[in-house]
């Protein structure tokens, strides 16, 4: 289990969040039929952890 599906368990994520990485890039996506409050939730917590070399899309 690589360390982003550790950090999606972790923090609950991994039920509506996916992640990829692509040419050191890692690129999250949000399914966006979760509620906002969630959906913000993690876009902060992605954010915090993985900085500029996160991208994050809701879909």
């Amino acid at each position: 289990m690589s360390n982003e599906h550790k950090f999606l368990i972790t923090y609950g994520l991994h039920n509506f969040v996916t992640h990829a990485l692509s040419n050191g890039l890692h690129t999250f996506t949000i399914r966006g039929v979760e509620n906002q409050k969630m959906v913000h939730h993690a876009q902060s917590l992605i954010s915090e952890n993985y900085g500029k070399v996160a991208s994050i899309q809701v879909s």
